[in-house]
C-alpha cells in the first residue's frame, strides 16, 4: 500500500498535542481538532502492509530505510488513497486532516542521500543554512561535480587533511576508482542558486548507488574499492 506518515514536530507543538489520543485531545484542547499544521511530512512510499496495524508495526520494528521519523505512537497521522487515519491510543480513527497545511517546518530543510563513513546510505533531511551545511559535514563545505545532472556531492573540504575516514569511491566511466570522499559528505541539488533537494526518484537512485560503505586497498599502483555490509563487517571484527 502506498502511504504518507505526518508526524508532530514538537518544536511547534505549543499546545502538547503530541501523543495525546483523541479522547484526551478533546478534553484539553478548545478546538479538539487534529491541527496539521504542528506536523511535518516525515515518510511517503510504498510498504509491504495491507492494513494500518501492520503499517504500525513496520514503522515501530522495521524502519524503512529511508524513514526520517521517530517510531510510529499516538497522534500520527496516516495518509492512504486519499484519506486520512490518526493513530489512536486502539487502533486508527478517520479524520479530516488538511496536507496543504502540514510541514510548514520543512521549508527551510532539504531532502539529501547521508554517506556516513561505515554506515549505509539513507534519505534524509537537513537545514540548508550555512552552518546546517557545514554541521553535517563537520566543517568547510566542498562539493563536487561528477555527474552530468544537477547533483553534486558535498563534503568536508580539509577532510583529507584531517585525516578523516574514507568513505565512498569517485569511479570514471570505466568503473576504475580516480578519488575517494573522506567523512561525512551527502548528495543534493545544485541547479539553483542555492543546495536543494533531491527528487524521489534521485534519492531512491543515489541510495542504491552509494548505497555500503567502502574499504580500500591499494593493489600496486591501483586503488580498490570493495563495499561490504557494515552489520558483517561489525561482526567479523568482534570475533
Amino acid at each position: 500500500m502506498n502511504i504518507k506518515l505526518y508526524q508532530v514536530n514538537m518544536d511547534r507543538d505549543e499546545d502538547s498535542a503530541a501523543f495525546l489520543s483523541l479522547d484526551n485531545l478533546r478534553h484539553t484542547h478548545p478546538n479538539a481538532a487534529v491541527d496539521p499544521a504542528i506536523y511535518d511530512l516525515v515518510y511517503s512510499g510504498e510498504v509491504n502492509c495491507k492494513d494500518l496495524e501492520e503499517v504500525f508495526h513496520l514503522f515501530n520494528f522495521d524502519h524503512p530505510a529511508d524513514f526520517t521519523g521517530r517510531s510510529m505512537s499516538v497522534s500520527d497521522v496516516v495518509e492512504t488513497d486519499g484519506k486520512f487515519y490518526f493513530c489512536d491510543s486502539v487502533g486508527f480513527q478517520e479524520i479530516p486532516f488538511d496536507a496543504e497545511k502540514a510541514g510548514k517546518s520543512e521549508e527551510n530543510k532539504i531532502r539529501v542521500v547521508l554517506l556516513e563513513p561505515g554506515k549505509t546510505a539513507k534519505i534524509t533531511e537537513i537545514g540548508s543554512k550555512l552552518e546546517d551545511l557545514q554541521a553535517v559535514v563537520g566543517g568547510c563545505i566542498e562539493a563536487v561535480y561528477p555527474f552530468e545532472e544537477n547533483v553534486c556531492i558535498v563534503c568536508n573540504e580539509e577532510s583529507k587533511i584531517n585525516g578523516l575516514p574514507l568513505n565512498r569511491a569517485m569511479r570514471d566511466d570505466s568503473g576504475a576508482v580516480y578519488d575517494a570522499i573522506a567523512g561525512t559528505a551527502f548528495l543534493c541539488d545544485c541547479s539553483g542558486e542555492r543546495f536543494g533537494s533531491l527528487s524521489e526518484e534521485q534519492c531512491r537512485r543515489y541510495q542504491r548507488q552509494f548505497r555500503n560503505p567502502e574499504q580500500f586497498v591499494r593493489v600496486g599502483s591501483e586503488i580498490l574499492a570493495i563495499p561490504y555490509h557494515p552489520r558483517e563487517h561489525d561482526k567479523g571484527e568482534a570475533r
